[in-house]
C-alpha cells in the first residue's frame, strides 16, 4: 500500500466518497492531515528525485508526467465530473503506461490561509488517492507535489525559467482574449447557488469548448452598469474577463514550468488531451517529439477506451500482468504507429489519428475474433465425435470386462437399473486416460495450442483479450 494512501486510511478515509465528508473533521485534525500528507508526499518525491536522475537517457515512450487537464483540475470541481477524468487518466495509465507523475493539489501548510483552505487540498488529493488506488498501489501512477528539488547552483535559472514561462503565458491569455466568451451569473440563479463564471473559447483550451467555473466573488465587483437576462447571466469583458481567464492560462504555465524543472530529468512526457497545454512547451523547446507524441498517443486511443469502460481498473491491472508479454508486443506496436505519425514531419489532426488507429487495430480485433470463433466451432465438432466414438465404444464393451460385466449383474437382477448409468458416466469422466478417448484429448490440445498461436502471432492479442473482458 502506498504510504500516502496508508495515511488517509489511519484518519478513516478509505474510499474515494469519503473525500466528500472531509469537512466534516475537526479543523485541528484536517489541518495537521494536510500537513502529514504533503510531508509524506514530498519525502518519498524527494529520495526518489536524488536517486532517479537520468537526464542523459533516452525519454521512455510509456513514462508520462499528466496535466491540469487530465487530472480533472480544470473542471469545475464537481465530484462527478472529476471521478469521469480520473477514470480515463486511470484507464490510460493501465492500458498504456510504465509510469504517469500526477502532481497532486497540495501546497506548503506554511502557506495555508487556515482550515478551510487545507480540507479542500486533502478532498482533492484524497478522491485521486483512493479512486485510482491500484495503481498507486502498483507504482504506475507516483505522486508528487509541484516542486522541485535542485541545488542552489541551479535554483536561480529555474525562478528565472519560471518568470518567463509565467510571462509568456499572460501574453498568449491577451493575445488570445477575443476568441474567450466569459458569462458571470448570480448565485440565486446558478444551478449550484454559487456565483460561476462560463468560459467558451477554443477546444484546444478547454475540452468540449466550455468550462464551468464557481466563482468566490469580491465585494463590489459587479459593475453598476451590468445587465442580467433572465437566467442571471452577463458577458464579462476588460480586467473581469482577463482575471477569469488567468486561471486558465497560469494553469499552462505552471504545469509547463513544472514539467521543465522536473518531468524532464525523469524521462517523462507531458501527458495530455489539449494541444493548448502545449503551446508554451512547444514554443520553449521547439521539441515536437516531448509534447505531440503523447499527446497523439491519447487522442488515438480515444476509440478503445470506451469499449472497457465496464472494467474495474483492478481487473485491467490484472490481465496486463497474465498477459505480460502480449501487453509489451502490443505497445510496441503503438510505438511503431507513432513513430509513422512523427516521421512525417507534421501534425496530425485527431480525427486523422484516430482513423489511422481504426484502420491499423480494428480490422485485426475483428480477424482474430473471426479467427476465434472459427476455431471454436471446430473443436465442438470435433468434441462431439468424440463424445459419439466413446458412446459407441461403451456400447460394445471397449473397456474391457467392466461395463458388460455391469450389463450382465443388471440382467440378472443383480443391481439396480440406476446404477449402471451412473457407473457408464463415470468411466466417461475418466475416459481421457483410457485408451479409444484420445480424440477428446486431442480436440483439447489442439484447441490450446491454436489460442496461444494466436496470441504469439498478433500484436493485439492483449487489446483483444480486453475487448472480450468487457464484452463478457
Amino acid at each position: 500500500m502506498h504510504a500516502a494512501v496508508e495515511l488517509l486510511e489511519k484518519y478513516g478515509l478509505v474510499r474515494d466518497t469519503d473525500s466528500l465528508r472531509v469537512t466534516e473533521i475537526v479543523k485541528r485534525k484536517i489541518v495537521r492531515l494536510q500537513e502529514e500528507l504533503f510531508s509524506t508526499v514530498v519525502t518519498q518525491q524527494q529520495e526518489d528525485y536524488g536517486t532517479d536522475l537520468a537526464v542523459s537517457r533516452e525519454m521512455d515512450p510509456f513514462t508520462f508526467l499528466a496535466s491540469k487537464s487530465l487530472r480533472g483540475e480544470t473542471a469545475c470541481g464537481e465530484y462527478g465530473c472529476r471521478v469521469e477524468k480520473l477514470d480515463a487518466l486511470g484507464r490510460y495509465a493501465a492500458l498504456y503506461a510504465n509510469q504517469i507523475i500526477l502532481p497532486l493539489p497540495l501546497t506548503d501548510p506554511s502557506t495555508m490561509d487556515g482550515p478551510e483552505e487545507a480540507a479542500q487540498e486533502v478532498s482533492m488529493a484524497a478522491l485521486a488517492l483512493l479512486r485510482l488506488r491500484p495503481l498507486f498501489d502498483a507504482g504506475i501512477l507516483y505522486p508528487v507535489i509541484r516542486r522541485s528539488f535542485h541545488c542552489r547552483h541551479t535554483l536561480r535559472w529555474c525562478q528565472e525559467m519560471q518568470a518567463i514561462v509565467d510571462r509568456a503565458s499572460l501574453n498568449m491569455m491577451k493575445a488570445l482574449k477575443d476568441d474567450f466568451l466569459v458569462r458571470f451569473q448570480l448565485p440565486d440563479k446558478a444551478p449550484t447557488r454559487i456565483p460561476s463564471m462560463y468560459i467558451e473559447g477554443p477546444e484546444d483550451f478547454l475540452e468540449h469548448g466550455q468550462i464551468v467555473m464557481l466563482f468566490n466573488e469580491p465585494e463590489e465587483w459587479r459593475a453598476k452598469r451590468w445587465k442580467f437576462d433572465d437566467e442571471g447571466m452577463v458577458e464579462v469583458r476588460g480586467d473581469r474577463k482577463l482575471a477569469a481567464l488567468y486561471r486558465i492560462f497560469i494553469g499552462i504555465a505552471e504545469d509547463t514550468s513544472f514539467y521543465l524543472a522536473y518531468g524532464r530529468n525523469r524521462n517523462a512526457r507531458l501527458l495530455t488531451n489539449l494541444p493548448g497545454e502545449t503551446f508554451l512547451l512547444d514554443a520553449l523547446t521547439g521539441d515536437d517529439e516531448v509534447s505531440a507524441s503523447s499527446a497523439a498517443l491519447h487522442d488515438c486511443m480515444t476509440h478503445s477506451l470506451p469499449l472497457l469502460a465496464g472494467l474495474p481498473i483492478s481487473r485491467l491491472l490484472a490481465i496486463r500482468h497474465e498477459e505480460r508479454d502480449s501487453f509489451e508486443r502490443y505497445r510496441l506496436a503503438v510505438r511503431q504507429i507513432l513513430l509513422q505519425v512523427s516521421q512525417a514531419g507534421k501534425r496530425i489532426r485527431k480525427k486523422e489519428m484516430r482513423e489511422l488507429f481504426q484502420e491499423r487495430i480494428e480490422p485485426e480485433l475483428a480477424r482474430m475474433k473471426s479467427e476465434l470463433y472459427q476455431e471454436r466451432r471446430r473443436q465442438r465438432r470435433r468434441v462431439g465425435v468424440g463424445l459419439a466414438g466413446l458412446a459407441a465404444m461403451v456400447g460394445m464393451g471397449a473397456f474391457g470386462g467392466i461395463v458388460p460385466g455391469v450389463a450382465t449383474a443388471a440382467a440378472a437382477g443383480g443391481v439396480s437399473s440406476g446404477i449402471v448409468p451412473a457407473i457408464a458416466k463415470a468411466a466417461m469422466a475418466v475416459a481421457p486416460g483410457i485408451a479409444g478417448t484420445s480424440l477428446l484429448g486431442k480436440a483439447a490440445q489442439s484447441y490450446c495450442e491454436h489460442g496461444a498461436t494466436i496470441k504469439e502471432r498478433n500484436d493485439f492479442y492483449f487489446l483483444l483479450r480486453l475487448t472480450q473482458e468487457a464484452e463478457s
